[in-house]
């Protein structure tokens, strides 16, 4: 038993450092890191529960999309991804700057198609 727990606090010191050391190092160069996340959104028709000529959003990353349901507005998902940067991501503030110019870059188009989420995506690199 002491054996287990020694091994998973050494796991957990391993991995707490070498993301430490990650974010020191996005840090200091100003590029943008997303910390656990991958911020893209995606568009599909027909999700469960909508009729299949009905597109909705969504985060695709699991941790970002948890508890979201999809949308019809663009707006939503892509505010749902910028506040989970801050909330569970763990992102520098590179990333969160470069998401809410990505998220201000959707509003401005005002379209609800696949071209939005390619644009959103596009914007963050992806």
């Amino acid at each position: 038993m002491y054996t287990k727990t020694l091994f998973v606090a050494l796991l957990a010191a391993t991995t707490a450092s070498a993301s430490a050391i990650r974010y020191r190092q996005a840090q200091a160069d100003g590029a943008a890191d997303f910390g656990q996340c991958v911020p893209t959104m995606d568009f599909q028709f027909g999700r469960a529960g909508r009729d299949a000529d009905e597109g909705t959003f969504l985060p695709t990353d699991p941790l970002v999309a948890q508890g979201q349901q999809d949308a019809l507005n663009p707006n939503i998902i892509t505010n749902r991804i910028c506040d989970q940067l801050v909330n569970v991501c763990e992102a520098n503030d590179a990333a969160i700057q470069l998401c809410e110019q990505a998220q201000a870059e959707v509003a401005a188009l005002g379209t609800k198609d696949a071209t939005t989420a390619d644009a959103f995506n596009a914007a963050l690199g992806f």
